[in-house]
């Protein structure tokens, strides 16, 4: 016979999962694609150019790591309007930590007429744990 305590870590691990699952289906149905930080790494190596990466998280987190060719934008979170792009129908790839500021951010660039955003699912936490390539220096 198992324990209750069992049991009772069990259903908080499927209430996590359903809270997960249930933030990413959320920003999908607002129109915020999803991205796999394993389809991220495999899309930048075929096509490193193919999107724009937007760091959103502070300029300390940013430069302790981040994704080779990103670009920090922390003021994005509080003002999308300062985002100035060459050309609105490019993918975007908005980045954060694990993946609740960039999803906020992504759904109000879309808002504000770009057609092709991406969410960095699991975030920069995500894209470590998928074995994907950081830099520490600015760029």
């Amino acid at each position: 016979m198992k324990s209750p305590m069992v049991f009772f870590l069990i259903k908080i691990l499927a209430l996590v999962i359903l809270l997960v699952l249930g933030w990413e289906f959320c920003w999908w149905g607002l129109g915020v694609r999803p991205l796999m930080p394993w389809r991220l790494k495999g899309s930048l190596r075929e096509s490193p150019e193919e999107f724009t990466l937007v760091d959103v998280r502070t300029a300390l987190e940013y430069e302790l790591f981040h994704i080779p060719g990103s670009k920090n934008q922390p003021n994005l979170l509080l003002h999308p309007e300062f985002f100035k792009a060459q050309d609105p129908r490019k993918p975007l790839v908005i980045i954060c930590m694990t993946g609740h500021r960039s999803s906020v951010v992504a759904y109000r660039l879309k808002k504000r007429g770009f057609t092709e955003v991406h969410n960095l699912t699991f975030g920069m936490l995500g894209w470590l744990l998928s074995g994907g390539k950081t830099v520490r220096e600015k760029e």
